[in-house]
């Protein structure tokens, strides 16, 4: 078992890095952003009213000063705020986030679609994607 979990891993971990690296690519040729700032601009749009630093490194899977770093610059250039505590989306970054989420959306539809899965394929395994998450964080 222990060769089948090792491999299902470094196919798992391939597969995110190759999807990484397109996604980079085009989010930063397209937009200025890479995957990691696409995912911070989105979990801010989920949270109107703004998020502390710690909780949103929280939902990146990161530590705050990663996360700190990752916001300074699109503080700078008006993406984002942070005030009385709370880090919140400005409307530049909204407007940002819904033309670089075409983009991500494309890259992801085009992955997939080179896959040849059908749709209940696709949802069973991220289902067991989701459940791989949940058991890794220990809450499964």
């Amino acid at each position: 078992m222990s060769t089948r979990a090792l491999n299902f891993g470094n196919t798992l971990w391939c597969a995110q890095a190759v999807l990484q690296q397109r996604l980079d690519e085009r989010l930063g040729d397209w937009h200025g952003l890479n995957l990691g700032d696409y995912q911070l601009l989105s979990a801010l749009e989920s949270q109107p009213h703004g998020l502390v630093l710690r909780a949103l490194a929280k939902t990146l899977l990161q530590a705050p000063a990663v996360t700190l770093r990752q916001l300074l610059p699109m503080e700078k250039t008006g993406l984002l705020e942070r005030a009385q505590g709370l880090v919140r989306l400005r409307p530049a970054g909204r407007q940002l986030l819904a033309e670089a989420r075409r983009t991500t959306e494309a890259v992801y539809a085009q992955a997939l679609q080179a896959l040849g899965a059908d749709a209940s394929t696709l949802a069973d395994c991220q289902q067991l994607l989701e459940r791989l998450a949940l058991s890794a964080r220990g809450k499964l």
